[in-house]
This record gives C-alpha cells, structure tokens and sequence, in this order.
C-alpha cells in the first residue's frame, strides 16, 4: 500500500512539473482557454477522490510492471512479490469474508479499496471470495468491478471469469455475459457453474424476447444447457433449473422426473447439512422449487418458509427465489403472487426533505427545534416500509436525519450530492451557527454505500444543480429496485407550501405525484405549530447569505452526445470530401428524421457533438446513428467499407451562451467536457453512458433503450474514473 502511495505521489508531480513547463497554473477551476487546473498542487493537499484515481494509475503501473516480468525490490533489497505482509493481508482479510456475514457494502467497498493495492496480487482467493461476497449482496456492479481487477492480475482464471459473467448478467448486459460463457464452453470447461450460468443467459433471452421463434430458441438451449451440466455433474443446481426450464418449454414428463431425483437428492443431504449451514438455505429453495413442480404447493409454501429464515439479510437471493417461484405459479396455476406470502422483502426508500430553517428564515418551514418529533416520523415510516436501503442528498434537515435513521436500521444508505463536498457543506449542512452539523453529515459519509458526487464544480446558487441531482437520486433508487426486484417507495418532508426554487422538495413531490399514488408524506405544517415563534437572538453575521458564487446564467439539464469516427485518421485527402458529403450528410439525414432533433450540433473533422433536450431523444438518436453507420456500405462511395463509430450519452446542467465566434446558440459547461471524456473510453461500434445519463433515462421511462452496466473507467487528461453503462435497444 505504502508502496503505491509512493508511487502516485511521483506520478502527480511529474504530471505537475509537465504542465507548468507547458504554461498551466493552478485556477479554481479547470479553464483550457487560461491553462488553468485545480489539480496543480502537491499530492497531499489533493482531494482524496483525486489521490484515489493516482493511487489506481499507479497500482496499473506496478502491474504491468509485474507482468512484464520484472520484479521490483524493497530498500531492505526484499522481493514485492514475497514481501510477509501481502500473505498476512490476504489471509486476513479471507478470513474476515469467511467468519463475518454481515458486512455491509460499504464495509466491502473499504476492504477492496484500503487492501487491494499490490497486496491481492499474492493470491486469486480473495478475489474470488470479495466478487463472490459482493453478488451476495446484491452488488453487481462492485462484483464486476472487483473481478476486472482480478482478472488483470490472474487472466484467464475459471473460477473468477464465472463470477465475472454471472455479474454482468445480474446488471443485465446479457449478451457481453453470453459471450464470455460461450468462450469458456467451446474451450472445453463442461462443469456445472460454466453450463449453469451459460444456461442462465439463455433463459434471460427468452424473458427479453419479444419474436416468438427467438423465445422458442433460447427456451430450449436452457433447458439443454442445463439438462448436459446436470447429466455431467448430477448437482440439484443444475437438476431443479434443468427441470424448471424444461416445465416451461413443455416437457411436463421430464420435468417432473427431474424435480423428483432433485427432491430425493435435496432431503438426503439435508440429514448432512448442519443447521447453520448457508447451503440450507439452497436445499430449502430446491425442494421447494421442485414440490411446484410437482404440484404439492403446501409442500413448497414450508420449505419456502424454512428457506427464507435463514435467508438473513440477503435481500437479492430471495428477490430472485420469489422471482422463479413466481414465474412457475404463472405458467402452472395462472397466479404468479400464490406463494408471496412466504417472501418477505424490504423496500427501498428515496428521500427528499426541507432543511433546517437558516437563522432569520422569513417564513418558518422546518425549526431545528423540531429536529426530535420529525426523526420520529422518519423511522416511523422506516419501520413501517421495512426500509433496508435509501436514497437520499445529505443537507443538514431531512436528508441527514433520513440518512442517519436508515444507518440505525442497520441498512445501506446511498448518498449523492449535487457537486463538491466543500461547497456543499457550506451551502448545506454548516448553516446554522454553533451546531456543528458538520460532524454528523463526516459520519454518514464515511458509513455510506456509496457516494456520487454530480459536479465537482457544481454551482451552488443554481437550483439546475440541485434539481438534477434530485433527478439522478429518483433514476438511481430505481436501478437498484430494477436489480432487486424490490419496490421502490418515495418519502418526502414536506410543509405543503410551495418551494424555495426548482430542485427542492416540492420538485420531488410533484415528480412521484405523476407516478402514482406510492408517495408518502410526513407533513411539516401538522408537527410545527402555525403560530411558532422562532428565537430572534440571531446576529447579522447569523443571517448572512450563504451565497458561494456570484450570480450567473441560470443552467438547463440536457443530455449531450460526442462520437468519433474509427478510421477517420486514414481517409486519403482524396477520400475526405466524400467524407464530409457522405458520411456527414448522412448524418445530417438522421438528425432531420428525428421526431426530436438536437437543439444544438456541431461537428469538427470526423467528430459529431449533439446536444438534446432529453435523454430518451439522444438515447434514440445514439442507437439510430451506430446502426446507420455499421449498416451502410460506404465503399459505394470510394470511402473504407470498416467505417465505425464511438459514443458517448452524459446529461447534466449546462450554460446556453451566444457564441459571438460562431454567431449562434451553444452549450457549455463541464458536462460537456465530461461526455467528451468518455467517448475516448467506448469501445468501437458501442455506445457509452455515464451513471447520470442511466439514471435519468430510468426515472424517466425512457423504455427504448437499455443501460447495462460495463464497469468502473478511468476517463482521459486526469478526469477521474466514473461508471460507465452499455447502451443498447430495448427487448
């Protein structure tokens, strides 16, 4: 660990000298124009998010030092590679995942990114153990991102590249999991894990599926697949899922052979298994699974029951039990919710409340004085929702009381805040003087799931900012609702009245007020008494504005998308005006058939720049311009026939300035810069999108498209590493 510390802090000052003999300075924000960067200054007065990407570059480094052969030694002239404390860290920390089942996904995230470093690079194990824990929690898209890492260090291990693949396809990119199953199956790995999950996929087909042929198809494969892994091993994995498909494909007789050799096989190693053993929990399940098979549904409602005791907090394995249960009942009975009874599941809960009144507020909304009776009501309707996950900002007022209400339940709580925290805290949490909010808003931090911080140079006198980050906590609850198969349920602080300006509470009731009837409201105005006198011992210092910046264009929440043309760089000067009139006017083609054009475009060289006034018209025009272009001949016009294409979806709050250059509209703003930055990162022929622009495609319905998850990219020129999803058409 030391080690890569060290490292990085080399890196970042040669980076440093580098852009100082190229003329930059330090700004307080990055400006190419005035070779201006934030960045500049010493490693440790660097944000910890900024020395967390240079540690991750510098542990690159090591490893590819590492692989290359080449080994590296300590002062002391000792080896890295057998250095005592890479064994001594990775045995710990096996042990820790094998004796502690109730860390937490913020417990998991703080192992992975303290201990990682060089450490694991000793054994496979701990890889293999931190992805397999993380699937147990429902973590995905932290398992994806463990193995990635693991498969960088020990390519081409089984054990871990099925991991990998059974992640990707619980994010839902099916087809990326297919793929490397596939692979693995035509080397010749038959085991029932590689047939089993291969298997899975296929089924995942066949739910997304609209053509009845295609449906058919993977029907079958599934059942195959899983019929030849059961056949091979004789597992109850393979046997009940081989059985379950082969009921749905109609092969009744089978089916039911099958589910009675899985239920004679699941009691006789039921006698063996302890009472505390995790796998009783997949007995359980089996014989349940294989008595509706079978149709003795009071038999499958006890072992279901018996299941879901010992089930513990893993809300994402019964989330999935529930969902085969149901899909049974559904095909045998016509009643899909028959055995709901059995599944007990939390819901996620995503918050928006009022803050603190400031001192000298004009109209009273929320007095600190009523902090006590409000978080009351907050875990009340904890209790009564069961909540296990949140979703929710941290401003000092409802957002932390929410936040810490969700912590005492023992549950996850998952923070954004609308840009950097240093800001935020001043314009949000340190507000009222002599409380110090600040402590409290540290702790929840620290304890957090995850934190996504939207802008780092956000504008905090903007309500764009905030609204947009509303926005993105509604889309983010409902991914993760998605995953689980659990519901999502909206819970607002709320006085009544109109808000403050976009953004606030009233921008989040008026939202889920159009979804439905699921909000739930505690009401301010009904717990502080309309003729409540706040305290008037408030200084003028005290009623100061908390105003950070000065007052500027308001911005607008837009969606922007870059692409690049692959193989521009080697058109001939003779090919580049068929260029610009073919390719490029069929672009132009495209646009104009939009139902929605862009509201702004432009274009240098082979690069295309749009900007949309919704995710759902840039996700459609994205898909629409990648299939134009694999699909066109261009050889018909002297131009390269392996023509492709890179792009990159992000939405945010921008600027519409007048561009006196250019004499028309354009937009700016380091969303831009942002989309800009992870078209380098798409692979050929693939269309790439930020968390942001996934979130805000969910909460918005737009049900076109599909965002699967791809995994954690480091962006180009020092902008961090983000999220990044596949794009892809709708089933």
């Amino acid at each position: 660990m030391r080690l890569v510390e060290q490292l990085a802090e080399v890196q970042h000052a040669n980076w440093v000298r580098e852009r100082q003999s190229q003329g930059w300075k330090y700004g307080p924000k990055r400006d190419d124009d005035k070779k201006e960067n934030p960045l500049l200054i010493p490693y440790s007065e660097l944000p910890e998010e900024e020395k967390k990407i240079n540690r991750a570059n510098a542990l690159e480094t090591l490893k590819a030092i590492l692989e290359l052969g080449y080994d590296m030694q300590s002062p002391a002239g000792q080896s890295i590679r057998s250095q005592p404390d890479a064994a001594g860290q990775v045995h710990e920390t096996i042990r820790l995942l094998k004796t502690n089942p109730k860390l937490t996904v913020a417990d998991l995230r703080r192992i992975w990114e303290e201990h990682s470093q060089m450490h694991w690079a000793a054994s496979v194990e701990v890889y293999r153990r931190m992805v397999d824990y993380a699937l147990k929690l429902g973590e995905a898209f932290l398992a994806f991102d463990i193995s990635q890492e693991g498969l960088s260090v020990f390519k081409n291990d089984l054990r871990l590249t099925q991991l990998q693949a059974l992640a990707l396809a619980r994010t839902g990119a099916t087809r990326r999991a297919n793929q490397i199953l596939d692979q693995l199956r035509q080397s010749g790995h038959q085991d029932e894990e590689t047939l089993g999950i291969l298997a899975r996929t296929h089924k995942d087909f066949w739910l997304m599926t609209a053509d009845p042929a295609e449906k058919k198809k993977h029907l079958n494969i599934s059942f195959d697949l899983y019929y030849s892994a059961y056949q091979r091993n004789h597992g109850y994995y393979s046997g009940i899922n081989a059985a379950s498909m082969g009921l749905l494909a109609g092969k009744t007789e089978i089916a039911r052979k099958l589910a009675q050799e899985v239920t004679d096989l699941c009691k006789a190693l039921l006698e063996k298994t302890g009472t505390d053993s995790e796998e009783r929990y997949w007995l359980d399940a089996t014989l349940a699974e294989a008595a509706i098979i079978l149709g003795k549904f009071d038999e499958a409602e006890k072992y279901y029951r018996a299941a879901t005791v010992l089930s513990g907090d893993k809300l994402i394995i019964v989330s999935r039990t529930r969902a085969q249960a149901r899909l049974l009942l559904e095909h045998i009975t016509g009643n899909p919710n028959m055995l709901d009874a059995c599944f007990h599941l939390p819901r996620i809960v995503v918050f928006s409340g009022h803050m603190f009144d400031r001192p000298g507020r004009r109209r009273h909304r929320f007095p600190v004085a009523f902090e006590e009776p409000v978080r009351d009501a907050i875990a009340a309707e904890l209790k009564a929702l069961d909540a296990q996950i949140g979703y929710s900002s941290l401003a000092c007022g409802g957002d932390l009381l929410f936040a810490e209400s969700i912590l005492e339940r023992g549950g996850e709580i998952h923070i954004a805040l609308p840009f950097n925290k240093a800001d935020f805290r001043r314009c949000s949490v340190d507000i009222i003087p002599g409380i110090d909010f600040g402590k409290r808003f540290e702790h929840v931090l620290a304890r957090a799931a995850t934190v996504t911080i939207l802008n780092e140079w956000g504008n905090a006198n903007d309500g764009a900012a905030f609204d947009y980050c509303n926005r993105a906590l509604n889309g983010m609850a409902l991914l993760k609702g998605r995953f689980f198969g659990m519901d999502v349920v909206p819970l607002a602080v709320w006085d009544g009245q109109p808000g403050d300006g976009i953004g606030g509470t009233q921008t989040f009731v008026d939202y889920w007020s159009r979804q439905g009837d699921g909000l739930r409201i505690i009401r301010l105005d009904k717990i502080v008494p309309a003729d409540y006198v706040p305290p008037r011992n408030v200084s003028a210092l005290e009623t100061a504005t908390t105003s950070l910046f000065e007052p500027q264009i308001n911005q607008e929440i837009k969606a922007m998308l870059f692409a690049d043309i692959v193989g521009f760089t080697k058109l001939t000067e003779m090919q580049v005006p068929r260029f610009v009139e073919h390719f490029m006017g069929k672009v132009a083609e495209l646009m104009q058939q939009m139902p929605n054009p862009p509201v702004h475009k432009n274009t240098w060289g082979d690069a295309v720049c749009c900007v949309f006034n919704s995710v759902k018209d840039a996700g459609l025009f994205a898909l629409r311009l990648r299939d134009m272009v694999r699909g066109t001949p261009w050889q018909r016009w002297g131009l390269p026939g392996d023509l492709n294409i890179r792009i990159a979806l992000h939405a945010g709050p921008v600027y519409a300035c007048y561009d006196p250059v250019l004499g028309k509209l354009t937009y700016n703003g380091s969303h831009v810069n942002r989309t800009a930055r992870i078209e380098p990162v798409a692979e050929e022929g693939q269309i790439y999108a930020s968390l942001a622009f996934a979130a805000l495609a969910t909460a918005e319905h737009a049900g076109e498209f599909t965002c699967d998850y791809v995994g954690t990219k480091q962006l180009a020129k020092k902008y961090g590493a983000i999220p990044v999803f596949l794009v892809r058409p709708a089933a």
